[in-house]
């Protein structure tokens, strides 16, 4: 109890209000004429929202002061995020400390040599419960496939679901305990070529970039940019088929050498033609919007970016028996068939019969090829491969105009 018997030994007394800690408060009381200075229990600020919480356990315990943190779990009937317990200490002082190494460890603003040297025993406990929170690589590449790639073409998820395959060694693995050197193993041990590689390079970066934006880990932890794909360069290039090349295929009269010149004259992407409908195939159609009155024959396809969907494709007059005999006849229709049956089973096999060497992707380049030297208009050439022009005016203000597409696919010289 302390106490003063009149207003000048009040000020000069060392106990007066004015001198407590700065969490504190007073009471002053009056008991047979004393002044009684009574101070009361230090409070504390409420902690932020988000941030944890401490709780002291009931009954008699070693460790009752827990520390919890909240978790992005929601109780199915409150609706309230889950808390996690972090762990339980000997006083309140090292549960707060533990949440506030926690909160430092989480968001990078101390590394984790940083965080051990501070306290190691609260530091491993931390870790503990953090590390159980990491998602491994292939749990981000699912979360990834449901909320990104699924809005993509059947094709491109095709892609993604088929490169996430060759990375089954460190599928298990936390993001946070996977190094550039054991990406760069997977990738000098995988036999595909490089053009697959390329691709497994993209499928990474996305998955890091979701790592580093949901903070498992730093941006300096993402080691993506770093991976070399290896060496293979011949895998990469491509060679448009030559003049006397596409004479030794029309005169070859096999289907294959015809779906190949159907390819090598439309512009066409693989699957873009191995799923066209027959409906989306226009033969003979009048058609005068540009005040000419034409027959005009052109598919309705389209995949892999917004420009490309859903656009006018002309059907060169050359190629025009072959679509109504390959691709509209009931039972012949070749191109009703997987990529890998069309590239391996008929493609590959047909093309070192003949002696050349082509990718399916070179007759994309011929067909480019070809409208070059023929001098066919820009504006056409891009629409018909569906590539974006990089200019407002043609991309926002001109319409596709069918016969002018037929008319300019027509200058090149079968």
């Amino acid at each position: 109890m302390r106490q003063h018997h009149n207003k000048k030994n009040h000020l000069k007394s060392p106990f007066t209000y004015s001198i407590l800690p700065h969490r504190a408060r007073s009471r002053q009381i009056k008991l047979k004429g004393r002044v009684f200075i009574m101070p009361r229990k230090t409070t504390f600020k409420r902690r932020p929202n988000n941030s944890g919480t401490v709780v002291k356990l009931s009954g008699k315990r070693r460790k009752p002061y827990c520390a919890k943190i909240s978790s992005e779990e929601r109780d199915i009937v409150t609706g309230k995020k889950k808390q996690v317990t972090i762990g339980t200490f000997e006083t309140e002082l090292e549960a707060l400390n533990a949440l506030s190494l926690y909160h430092l460890t989480v968001n990078k603003q101390i590394n984790d040599k940083e965080a051990n040297e501070l306290s190691p025993d609260i530091f491993n406990k931390v870790k503990e419960k953090h590390d159980n929170k990491v998602p491994t690589f292939k749990e981000i590449f699912d979360i990834l496939n449901k909320e990104e790639f699924s809005l993509l073409s059947s094709s491109a998820q095709t892609g993604y679901n088929s490169w996430i395959k060759h990375f089954k060694q460190i599928y298990d693995r936390k993001i946070t305990n996977i190094s550039l050197q054991d990406l760069q193993f997977v990738f000098d041990n995988d036999k595909c070529g490089k053009g697959t590689k390329d691709h497994m390079k993209i499928l990474c970066t996305k998955v890091f970039k979701y790592a580093v934006i949901h903070q498992y880990i730093s941006r300096d932890e993402d080691y993506t940019e770093f991976i070399t794909c290896g060496k293979n360069q011949e895998s990469t290039k491509h060679y448009a088929f030559s003049m006397n090349e596409i004479k030794r295929i029309r005169d070859d009269n096999s289907d294959i050498g015809k779906i190949i010149l159907i390819y090598i004259f439309s512009g066409l992407r693989a699957n873009e033609l191995l799923n066209i409908n027959r409906k989306d195939i226009h033969i003979d159609e009048t058609c005068n919007d540009d005040g000419i009155e034409r027959k005009v024959s052109y598919f309705v396809t389209g995949s892999k970016t917004d420009t490309g969907k859903n656009r006018i494709v002309p059907i060169h007059n050359f190629i025009k028996p072959y679509v109504e005999e390959l691709l509209l006849c009931k039972g012949k229709r070749l191109v009703d068939r997987t990529y890998s049956s069309l590239k391996y089973s008929f493609f590959e096999p047909y093309i070192k019969e003949m002696k050349m060497k082509h990718t399916m992707h070179d007759t994309r380049v011929t067909f480019t090829t070809l409208c070059q030297l023929n001098n066919v208009d820009v504006f056409c050439r891009k629409r018909i491969l569906g590539h974006k022009m990089k200019d407002i005016t043609f991309d926002t203000y001109t319409d596709t105009i069918i016969n002018r597409l037929y008319v300019e696919i027509n200058k090149i010289k079968a």
